[in-house]
């Protein structure tokens, strides 16, 4: 009995540990002579993936609970044949479109997105260099839009020069932050039991059921004795 209380508070100690341990991301590059990439997102001793794209060469390192992991590589190219096939009871991105709007499910998509980007945005952000299009006009437009989205706060820094004899792009950027699962869950709770979400859900519902009872019918016309030629 106290081996079984002993293992059900160590499981509940990991899963409030899982829930309130912050996701931790980065993500940085350079483009000078060449684009240089690197991102990592890690939640403590659970999980750590880094991405790395240097001199035209891309690699990942995984680590679960602090074991190296690999990944597996070029196996999409099956799976998207079949993501391309017809399914039969599959709504059109316009069915999908005009119910969302239909029922008004946008606007608690709307706020929980909201609440995400509040509690998940960047903590830093940093960004230098100089930047020039072939147009001059075009740099200036550019130049009025980073001085409408520049901030007073410091930690964000948008130090970009504007170059106007020539098209230039070299620059540099950093930013990090970090968010919870229990903050992404709870909130994701919020909008999955929202009633404008449930009634978009049984209204996709019914227009699936309809539709692949369409298609039912209309391969029954084709061959009425079950099999085709």
């Amino acid at each position: 009995m106290n081996l079984w209380l002993l293992l059900l508070l160590v499981l509940s100690f990991s899963f409030i540990l899982l829930m309130f341990t912050p996701i931790r991301y980065e993500l940085g590059f350079a483009n000078h002579s060449n684009f240089n990439l690197y991102a990592t997102i890690g939640q403590g001793f659970f999980f750590l993936l880094t991405l790395e794209k240097t001199a035209g060469r891309f690699d990942y390192k995984l680590r679960v609970l602090n074991i190296p992991c690999s990944l597996p590589r070029d196996s999409r190219n099956s799976e998207d044949n079949k993501s391309k096939e017809y399914r039969p009871g599959s709504s059109s991105p316009l069915t999908l479109l005009g119910n969302l709007l239909h029922n008004k499910t946008y606007q608690p998509l709307l706020k929980l997105i909201r609440k995400l980007w509040h509690h998940g945005k960047p903590q830093r952000l940093q960004i230098k260099g100089q930047y020039g299009f072939n147009e001059p006009h075009n740099t200036s437009w550019a130049n009025i839009l980073l001085l409408l989205l520049s901030s007073d706060s410091p930690h964000y820094q948008i130090e970009l020069d504007p170059v106007w004899d020539e098209e230039k792009f070299d620059m540099e950027a950093f930013l990090n932050g970090s968010i919870t699962l229990a903050v992404v869950f709870w909130h994701l709770l919020v909008f999955l039991f929202s009633p404008p979400f449930w009634k978009f859900f049984m209204e996709l519902s019914q227009v699936r059921k309809n539709q692949k009872i369409k298609c039912d019918r209309r391969e029954h016309q084709l061959c009425p004795t079950g099999r085709f030629p």
